[in-house]
């Protein structure tokens, strides 16, 4: 959890869903069970691998537990936090990378779905920012559940903070 300043105030929090990487279970769970595969050719037509079977399916069985400890372990370092002053987001477990910007520096709310991300409600959302490096300019919230929903809620915001901004008697000009 990030440290909130005074007067600071969470909008939202997320991280990136399972439902985002079921293309990478695929793509690695069907490269995962080709060692299994390739003994059992090879056991069928009496063919030695030079290990025992069982040692295959353990192999096999190896490859899926490290499929889903990586996959785990990388959602689980990376957190995506919308405050009433920036938009944050934090990677890493072991070694932290935090990236940070002001949220009144927002100028586009972008939502990508490919169809099996529309299929599954995930998505990337892309926050443009003004006025600062190309590579930093872009924040992007990859993996997030009901991207659309999170969308609204930053532009939202964002409407009401530009109104406020305009409104007579503040002394505040757009």
């Amino acid at each position: 959890m990030i440290e909130l300043y005074e007067g600071e105030r969470l909008i939202w929090r997320g991280h990136p869903s399972w439902r985002a990487d079921l293309g990478y279970f695929i793509r690695w769970g069907l490269l995962s069970i080709i060692p299994i595969a390739i003994a059992g050719i090879l056991k069928a037509n009496g063919h030695g691998t030079g290990f025992a079977y069982w040692i295959w399916v353990l192999i096999t069985i190896g490859f899926w537990v490290l499929i889903v400890v990586v996959d785990v372990l990388r959602r689980a370092g990376a957190d995506y936090y919308v405050t009433s002053r920036r938009l944050h987001i934090r990677r890493g477990i072991l070694s932290r990378r935090d990236q940070s910007t002001h949220i009144d520096r927002v100028q586009n709310v972008n939502t990508t779905q490919r169809p099996l991300d529309r299929l599954l409600n995930v998505g990337t959302v892309d926050f443009d920012t003004a006025g600062t490096e190309a590579q930093e300019a872009s924040f992007r919230f990859w993996g997030v559940a009901a991207p659309h929903d999170l969308a609204r809620v930053v532009e939202t915001f964002l409407a009401q903070l530009r109104e406020r901004a305009q409104a007579p008697g503040d002394g505040v000009s757009a």
